[in-house]
């Protein structure tokens, strides 16, 4: 178990336990309409129209609203559905070295030289939006458990094959994925937090001192391997097509799910290369055999809050977002990337690259020969009042639907892709030294961007290597895993690429590792209120 270190060690002293905390954390949610969102809302004086959690969750029709609501706000944070300030999504995005903007508030994260994370602000978006609504997640699995148990109640058809109803097993199970998904969400995102599940009674909670990352990661695994053996135990059904919009998943898909969900938990936890390397990669490789056959994607609309993706419209942006250069760099063989890199920071801008990658367009022309995910734009409408540094030729235009999509309200949006999985696998082959095996995983893409197959040695080194370090020289095998995952499934999930980076020591130096428990919370609980990044503690090197 990591220890904390001494700016993250909190005080012995009695918290003030405020009912801010409890009402964010285990409130009784109104679900009658969308959820509450109570995380943005001062709660110290008791809500005397708040219902009991008896009350609210007292049928059917209020414990499938509030799964729903569950989901939704996972998905809010994790792709981004909101308005543009209250999107953490994109500053993990540019703190990824994926997406690049020029817009002042995504800065406040992921400006260079990079700084320690603002916690005293009263917005904070970036630590502060996930914190909370992580947490309105777990509350509503474990009011939707507890609920379910103390009224017992019935759901679906009662019949003398299920005395206790048709899809009461499955709403439970789907809460106990919900409080899995939001332990495991925070514990890698966090450097610390509150782990919690059903089991825990908020008036007993004992908050005076914060847990480090690992325990939230290990309660979510708890509640995942529990929802999976749950599932397996009762017989078929399927999730309504409301729950995770447009995706009626079976029971064994959703097992599928948790699956991948707790090999991400264990692949995704490491905050250096040293822990990256020390994963039970034989245990991943095992699991992996359980996981999702089929990417799952979730259907936007419009007239549906918290099913849109702001991350998407970003990744498509040709203003005030675009393709941050480092992602697409490496893939250059004319040492533009490189002189770009060794050029001042206060004087860097805007690049054009050529390579052989044919998802890259070497054209600024919308027809051939453009590339076949990132097209080059003729000209830069980037602003430069934050720095040309950020500025870059390059967007992707992957799932666009159509063009001019605002927060991508239409179409499917992918939040679990088995080429994730695909590329694991071959990060878990590589360190267990079966490198052989690493190569028909890469080369199924390579091949197709027109780019060379690897060897167990890399590329071929010559004029035409793909991909190349920052000094120049041709990339090895793992250069190779690294660029065909970040290339191969950008625009995903851009928390994805922030571990990655994170975990193969790809961050720039200064990079927050985790993020903070917002100041807000720390104060409301009498904490002391610290920060990471910017070459502190908690930096990357």
């Amino acid at each position: 178990m990591p220890s904390l270190p001494k700016y993250m060690t909190i005080s012995s002293t009695p918290s003030r336990q405020p009912a801010a905390r409890k009402a964010r954390w285990f409130a009784a949610i109104a679900v009658t309409g969308p959820l509450l969102f109570a995380g943005c809302q001062t709660l110290d004086v008791a809500n005397q129209n708040s219902p009991s959690i008896e009350g609210v969750f007292s049928d059917a029709v209020n414990i499938e609203s509030a799964l729903i609501g569950g989901w939704r706000d996972y998905w809010g944070t994790t792709r981004g559905s909101r308005a543009n300030a209250e999107s953490p999504v994109i500053q993990l995005s540019m703190l990824g070295n994926e997406l690049t903007s020029a817009t002042g508030f995504f800065l406040e994260v992921a400006q260079e030289p990079r700084i320690a994370i603002d916690n005293l602000d009263a917005g904070g978006w970036a630590n502060r939006k996930p914190w909370y609504d992580m947490y309105q997640v777990i509350a509503t699995g474990r009011d939707v458990i507890v609920s379910i148990d103390a009224n017992n109640l019935r759901l679906g058809n009662v019949t003398s094959e299920f005395p206790q109803g048709t899809d009461t097993e499955r709403a439970k199970i789907f809460a106990r994925f919900l409080i899995g998904i939001g332990n495991t969400y925070l514990g890698l995102l966090f450097d610390q937090g509150f782990p919690a599940d059903e089991t825990d009674d908020p008036e007993a909670y004992d908050y005076t001192f914060l847990r480090p990352y690992d325990e939230l990661l290990e309660k979510g695994r708890e509640s995942l391997r529990s929802a999976i053996t749950q599932a397996k135990s009762v017989p078929d059904f399927t999730l309504p097509a409301t729950w995770i919009n447009g995706n009626e998943l079976t029971r064994d898909e959703l097992v599928q799910v948790m699956y991948t969900y707790l090999i991400r938990s264990y692949v995704y936890e490491a905050r250096t290369p040293e822990q990256r390397a020390a994963v039970n990669w034989q245990q991943v490789l095992g699991l992996l055999d359980s996981a999702i056959v089929e990417s799952q994607f979730q259907q936007a609309d419009n007239t549906i809050d918290d099913t849109r993706s702001v991350y998407h419209q970003y990744a498509y942006f040709v203003t005030s977002g675009r393709t941050n250069n480092r992602l697409i760099g490496p893939a250059d063989t004319s040492g533009a990337y490189q002189a770009w890199l060794q050029t001042p920071l206060d004087a860097r801008d805007a690049f054009r690259l050529e390579t052989p990658d044919k998802r890259i367009s070497n054209s600024t022309s919308n027809t051939q020969p453009a590339g076949t995910r990132f097209r080059r734009i003729a000209s830069q409408t980037m602003s430069t009042a934050n720095g040309s540094y950020v500025r870059s030729f390059y967007h992707s235009f992957r799932y666009q639907t159509p063009p001019s999509n605002l927060f991508h309200s239409t179409g499917a949006i992918p939040w679990l892709l088995k080429d994730e999985l695909k590329f694991i696998r071959a990060e878990a082959l590589y360190r267990l030294n079966r490198r052989a095996e690493v190569l028909p995983l890469l080369n199924e893409t390579r091949v197709a961007a027109g780019l060379a197959p690897v060897t167990v040695d890399g590329p071929p080194n010559n004029a035409s290597c793909v991909p190349r370090k920052d000094d120049g020289s041709c990339g090895d095998l793992f250069d190779a895993l690294m660029y065909e995952k970040r290339i191969d499934l950008f625009p995903y999930d851009p928390a994805v690429t922030f571990f990655d980076q994170r975990g193969w020591g790809k961050l720039i130096s200064g990079t927050p590792l985790h993020f903070p428990v917002h100041g807000r919370e720390l104060d409301g609980l009498g904490l002391p209120i610290y920060t990471i990044g910017g070459g502190g503690e908690g930096s990357a090197p």
